[in-house]
Order: structure tokens, then C-alpha cells, then sequence
């Protein structure tokens, strides 16, 4: 069963990693996706490309940025500003992550 640490905890999503299986879940609004390290570093990538060559759109509401996912014809079709939170989601995250592994070293030496 897992045991799930919390990296992230925000109103539009979160990101929490399993201790025992070393699986991730990510929740970003109606979307809820586990993956391998593998695979969130790879959504992460894709995420981190299209907040940065994605034009800006003079409608911001307007949902055309389109992030696969790891799932076979799977995706998810965000806005500017759902980019936006989705990459500080991955973003905060992630270093909460390499924090705890870092402290996580200290503990077991």
C-alpha cells in the first residue's frame, strides 16, 4: 500500500510521490495521472517547452497549448495561465523533491 509524501498542495493541484513504490500522482485540475520518475521528468520537460515557445495569445482564456502525456492518446489542453500554474506546480515541486532527498541522505548516515 502506498505511502504517499506530499511535494506540492495547491487549490488548482498537487503532486505527491509514494515513499514505497517511488511512483508519482499528479493532480492538476479535473486531471489525475501516475507516473515513474521517467515519466514526470518527461512531462515536466514538455511542460517547461511550451510555457517557453508557445506564442503568446491575444485571447489568454483561450485553451490551445496542447502537453501529451505519458498515457497513449492522452493529453491535456491548458491556457496560458493554466500553463502557467501547471509549470509552477512541476517547478515547486521538484525542488521539494531534491530537497527531501538531500535530507533523506543526512538521515540514513
Amino acid at each position: 500500500m502506498c505511502n504517499f509524501k506530499t511535494l506540492y498542495y495547491a487549490p488548482h493541484g498537487y503532486l505527491i510521490v509514494c515513499n514505497e513504490c517511488r511512483h508519482f500522482q499528479l493532480a492538476f485540475q479535473t486531471t489525475l495521472l501516475t507516473m515513474t520518475a521517467q515519466d514526470l521528468h518527461i512531462f515536466h520537460t514538455l511542460v517547461k517547452e511550451n510555457r517557453e515557445y508557445s506564442p503568446f495569445d491575444a485571447s489568454p482564456g483561450r485553451k490551445n497549448i496542447y502537453i501529451p502525456t505519458p498515457l497513449e492518446g492522452y493529453g491535456m489542453i491548458l491556457n496560458r495561465e493554466e500553463l502557467e500554474d501547471l509549470f509552477q506546480l512541476l517547478e515547486t515541486a521538484e525542488v521539494n523533491f531534491k530537497a527531501e532527498s538531500l535530507l533523506d541522505l543526512f538521515k540514513t548516515a
